[in-house]
């Protein structure tokens, strides 16, 4: 494994690279004009250094990296975290982000062998997401196709209408009231909710069904809600550590689970649901406790048109059916 480094100060590109050196083995730093010659073997790891760049030379900057790093893992190096939102980093491909937390605490082998481990985990997702991009083709993206919906204030008790769900639970839920006792876990409730409806904001849904350990939320049915449904889902479970550990106040790590899927429901406001039968409300049940995984997002048939925009797709891998309908599962972020 070699590791790259383009940056547009080199000598202070190499004070950093000389101090992992003796640790890590040589880092080969180059000027950001290198990378168009760049071609890496894939088992190279490359990183493009943003320090002293403006937002748009730095966009410039990642997309030529990514360009030349099809078949290999690549990075960012963030000394100015200038990076408003490193997980969109991960969303293009990228295999490790160093800010400047991290390059206070220092880089070592670990860390690099582990980025090249990362990419080429993505190997196989970059090829199951051109499956999932096909499947998200020939599934339709006209979410108000019954044309009810008509916005929330138009919403009326005991009429039906179509939804985007979302289920969403924190993993091994038995397992957090045990750890935390009744009233730890209630407060956690409480900041798992305050979380999830922050951001969720976006995507305009409404927390409509609760239980002890999962919630259920509608969304508009339309691609801009279900897609920040998605991005919603694919932040969380990549900042699950973090999320557990600094807004949660947990002392162990947390995973999620989330579910979604398009359907008509009748509607009733929350808390009145007691009453409500519906096909697409069990399904979106029965997808999220039987079928979807800790760790992922899983998405059915129905709903993969409005939720999958193009960016994500080959976050994606046909994961097979549930209940008649063919579904897609996430990438895993964390082992």
């Amino acid at each position: 494994m070699s590791v790259y480094l383009f940056s547009p100060d080199a000598e202070a590109a190499r004070r950093f690279a000389d101090e992992r050196s003796s640790r890590n083995g040589a880092v080969v730093v180059l000027g950001l004009e290198a990378i168009k010659g760049h071609r890496p073997d894939r088992r190279d790891l490359s990183y493009v250094d943003l320090r002293g760049l403006d937002e748009a030379a730095g966009r410039k900057a990642v997309q030529a990296i990514k360009r030349r790093c099809p078949g290999s893992a690549w990075g960012v190096v963030d000394p100015d975290g200038a990076v408003a939102d490193p997980a969109a980093l991960f969303f293009a491909g990228a295999s490790d982000y160093i800010g400047p937390a991290v390059i206070g605490a220092g880089v070592d082998a670990a860390r690099f062998k582990a980025a090249l481990a990362f990419g080429r985990r993505r190997e196989p997702a970059a090829d199951a997401g051109a499956e999932a991009a096909s499947f998200v083709e020939g599934a339709s993206s006209d979410g108000d196709r019954e044309g009810g919906f008509g916005g929330w204030k138009a919403v009326r008790p005991g009429s039906s209408y179509p939804f985007c769900f979302l289920y969403a639970t924190a993993s091994s839920p038995a397992n957090l009231k045990t750890s935390l006792g009744e009233a730890g876990y209630v407060a956690f409730r409480d900041r798992l909710r305050h979380i999830m409806q922050q951001g969720l904001a976006e995507a305009d849904a409404l927390l409509w069904m609760e239980t002890d350990s999962s919630a259920l939320y509608l969304a508009p049915p339309y691609a801009a809600n279900a897609s920040a449904l998605t991005e919603f889902c694919l932040r969380t479970l990549l900042g699950a550590p973090l999320i557990g550990y600094e807004r949660l106040c947990l002392p162990f790590q947390l995973d999620f689970t989330f579910a979604v899927h398009y359907g008509v429901t009748e509607f009733a406001p929350p808390g009145k649901t007691g009453t409500i039968v519906s096909e697409a409300v069990n399904y979106s049940y029965h997808l999220g406790v039987k079928r979807a995984e800790p760790g992922r997002l899983t998405i059915s048939a129905d709903a993969a048109g409005l939720a999958v925009p193009g960016r994500f797709s080959d976050l994606f891998a046909p994961a097979g059916s549930f209940e008649g309908k063919s579904i897609l599962h996430s990438r895993r972020f964390w082992a």
